[in-house]
């Protein structure tokens, strides 16, 4: 069986808020849900009709009978758990997870044509874990079916076809640029990728490539090389297609208003693995982050392995911040999350290593969690750069039933106790070079004021004059590049004004409406 859909298992992208002039908060209007399958509302009755149960009620009715399905499952019997399950696939009847669980239900019970039919409905619905279905032993009745069977030799027209319908739903949400002109819509057959962007197609396309060397970077850097560490066994398994929108900024803010409730602001993205669905609100890190998500969690899956927090959010966390290399690598860069982490490490405020390492989500995201995603990225970052990534994750999931925390792994690789290297990557960190984290207040600043744009680059947010108006600049350009490194955001933008000295001449790269530019300026001191 599985469980209900778990917040482990729905990764996202924390980032820190940034002071600039002019910055203004995104419109919070929640009218546009960017989920393509919403769990349908409650509906005012007719007279003379019974009464609809309102969706607070359905919520709480629904919880309860997750709880009395899982306990029906734990005592073995699977009657009690399919009673339960028909009465909560109505409340929840787009969600894969009931249906599987019915399918489980019917198969211990001997109802093995029906338990086939119920696992086709949870693929239509989304499920996508072929590992899960082929190892679950609550399916075992009805492997030497001809209808299983089949499931399994189709698998991948399966996915093909559930990846079609859902964009032919998101053509009729967002359109694409043939009807409404501001969605492309679009499929990566090589990385299973479907796109929804809203963004320009010059730098949509630019992120596209990026995401396709990142891909390389991950099968080079991280992946281990053997088999079957590296794909589970199952190489010639096609991996499941993944949704990824890229929305307006109004769209975004809309969504993840909804999505979030109040915090939603302090979230720029979110990669759902029970639904596959990516959503960033920019080209830029967000979009390294969750695409690292879904990367990790398809090698996961290949390996039948849950692992903690801390791996997720570290190792998705380190191509936040990269530079591209000529042999189509990156480096990692320090960031602001670094410079949390190496105040903390100064101020001896770090989590010590085996309290971070067993530390569950609720932790790790509840009352610090900016902190914690420092210095977990900042492990990851130390592994980089002593050239272990790619052994300690090796050793790893090789040893993933025996230690899941990571200690072990480390003592492997490094050939030491883990209190040794702890104490070497608080040095390490100490000696970090600090990042500037805001615009305007570092050595350097662009002869204007800059805001927040909409993912694809901040905008210009005063009437450039003097030698910027003549370099070509004008009022609400987007800046996407200085000297040719691609700014995206404003923390991109800050840790790279903050290598350059007052009065250095730079190139600005601009988008103006669909032309792209680029012109000289001086930069000035800040203040």
């Amino acid at each position: 069986m599985l469980p209900a859909p778990q917040n482990s298992r729905v990764c996202f992208c924390l980032f820190s808020v940034l002071s600039v002039t002019s910055l203004c908060p995104l419109c919070c209007c929640i009218c546009v849900c960017l989920c393509l399958s919403p769990r349908a509302q409650a509906q005012t009755p007719e007279p003379g009709r019974p009464a609809v149960v309102t969706e607070a009620q359905a919520d709480a009715r629904l919880a309860t009978l997750e709880k009395e399905v899982f306990e029906a499952f734990a005592r073995k019997d699977p009657g009690a758990a399919e009673r339960g399950l028909r009465e909560l696939i109505p409340l929840d009847k787009d969600n894969f997870v009931p249906w599987y669980n019915l399918a489980c239900a019917l198969a211990m019970q001997g109802k093995n044509d029906e338990a086939v039919s119920m696992l086709r409905q949870s693929i239509l619905r989304g499920f996508s874990d072929l590992r899960q279905m082929e190892t679950d032993p609550n399916l075992d009745p009805v492997r030497a079916l001809d209808g299983y069977r089949a499931i399994v030799a189709g698998w991948d027209k399966h996915q093909d076809r559930r990846i079609d319908d859902k964009l032919e739903a998101a053509k009729k949400v967002f359109g694409d640029d043939g009807s409404r002109g501001r969605y492309t819509i679009e499929k990566d057959q090589t990385l299973r990728l479907a796109y929804v962007s809203a963004f320009d197609a010059t730098l949509f396309g630019q992120s596209k490539q990026e995401v396709s060397r990142l891909t390389r970077w991950w099968e080079k850097m991280v992946l281990p090389a053997d088999e079957p560490l590296r794909t589970g066994g199952r190489p010639d398994r096609k991996p499941p297609w993944v949704l990824v929108i890229l929305p307006t900024r109004e769209d975004y803010a809309r969504w993840a208003a909804r999505r979030f409730g109040e915090r939603w602001q302090s979230i720029g993205g979110n990669y759902s693995h029970d639904s596959k669905q990516l959503v960033a609100m920019d080209l830029g890190a967000t979009v390294r982050h969750e695409y690292w998500h879904v990367l990790h969690w398809r090698h996961m899956d290949d390996l039948g392995q849950r692992q903690p927090i801390w791996v997720m959010e570290g190792l998705c966390s380190l191509v936040e911040d990269i530079e591209a290399r000529g042999d189509d690598t990156f480096a990692a860069l320090p960031s602001w999350r670094t410079n949390m982490a190496r105040r903390l490490a100064k101020n001896g405020s770090l989590t010590p290593w085996d309290v971070l390492f067993a530390m569950d989500q609720k932790r790790f995201t509840g009352s610090r969690p900016l902190a914690f995603y420092a210095q977990a990225r900042a492990i990851f970052m130390y592994l980089l750069e002593r050239g272990k990534l790619r052994d300690w994750y090796t050793a790893y999931v090789r040893g993933f039933k025996s230690d899941a925390s990571g200690k072990a792994a480390f003592e492997t690789v490094f050939a030491r106790p883990l209190k040794e290297t702890e104490k070497d990557f608080r040095q390490w960190l100490k000696e970090l070079p600090e990042v500037q984290e805001t615009v305007g207040n570092g050595p350097a600043n662009l002869p204007f004021d800059v805001g927040p744009g909409g993912g694809d680059g901040p905008t210009i947010d005063s009437l450039p004059t003097g030698a910027s108006r003549d370099a070509g600049l004008r009022l609400r350009d987007i800046i996407t590049s200085i000297d040719g490194k691609p700014v995206r955001d404003l923390n991109e933008l800050a840790r790279i004004l903050g290598e350059y000295e007052a009065g250095a001449q730079v190139e600005v790269g601009y988008r103006r409406g669909g032309k792209h530019g680029a012109g000289r300026v001086t930069l000035i001191p800040p203040g």
